[in-house]
């Protein structure tokens, strides 16, 4: 998946721009827009399928790229060899025409109509874009929906032990961790969790005939342990060990 659309609309053309092609075929912006000024094509041709504009980039400077029709990508790239160069401009072709096709035909948009054609197109790209977002933020949610039903059992209190097993370590270290952390600290040989955490409903305290007390995790904490540590690069065995081998991790643990 490229960073960009790799065609779009622009004053009612279908057009790319430089930046995606110099991506697209993995070569610098700055070669791209040189090989595209030192072209033999016709000052006409040029007119009809070049446009230089300018952007600014995410720390507000300013520079060059250009916009290509269709024509003036393959005029561009028909010198590019290999065969991933030949996989690209098959897909550029592949992505002009669907586009093309597009605008001709009437299609409907979210229950509505649109009956110009370019504001059509415009639209099914920003519709484009909006499903690729959703469909990268399910997939991210992903892990987090599989620990849930995995794991999560409602009602259960849970011990350090068995929240430590998640994560492959001892309940002495996983104990130091969340105290490193800065989620709990130990106070008469008993683990509390600071202010912050307290009255969050994360924990619960189960008392046991000889009169012992003991800390233990509720379903919702659990929750927030996993939030939590996988922000900081912790995440349960099985789904990344090799996050949680990292050098920055394994200094927290020891």
């Amino acid at each position: 998946m490229y960073s960009s659309q790799l065609v779009f609309i622009e004053n009612e053309k279908i057009v790319t721009d430089s930046i995606t092609v110099a991506e697209v075929f993995g070569k610098r912006h700055d070669n791209v827009i040189h090989s595209i000024r030192n072209l033999d094509s016709s000052g006409d041709f040029n007119l009809l399928n070049f446009k230089e504009i300018s952007y600014t980039d995410s720390k507000g400077r300013t520079y060059s790229k250009y916009l290509l029709t269709k024509d003036g990508l393959m005029f561009l790239v028909m010198g590019y060899r290999g065969t991933k160069a030949a996989q690209m401009k098959e897909l550029y072709i592949e992505e002009f025409n669907r586009m093309e096709q597009f605008i001709k035909t009437d299609v409907k948009l979210d229950s509505y109509m649109i009956q110009n054609p370019i504001e059509r197109a415009t639209r099914w790209i920003e519709e484009e874009q909006a499903r690729l977002q959703l469909e990268a933020k399910v997939k991210e949610q992903a892990p987090k929906v599989k620990f849930c039903d995995q794991v999560l059992q409602p009602g259960e209190l849970l011990t350090a032990t068995t929240l430590a097993k998640d994560y492959g370590l001892s309940a002495v270290r996983f104990n130091r961790l969340l105290h490193d952390l800065g989620i709990q600290y130990n106070q008469g040989g008993k683990w509390h969790l600071y202010n912050a955490y307290s009255d969050k409903g994360y924990v619960d305290y189960q008392t046991y005939a000889e009169g012992h007390t003991q800390m233990k995790w509720t379903q919702q904490g659990r929750m927030f342990l996993y939030q939590f540590l996988q922000e900081r690069g912790f995440v349960p065995v099985g789904q990344d060990d090799r996050t949680r081998e990292s050098g920055d991790v394994v200094a927290l643990i020891l």
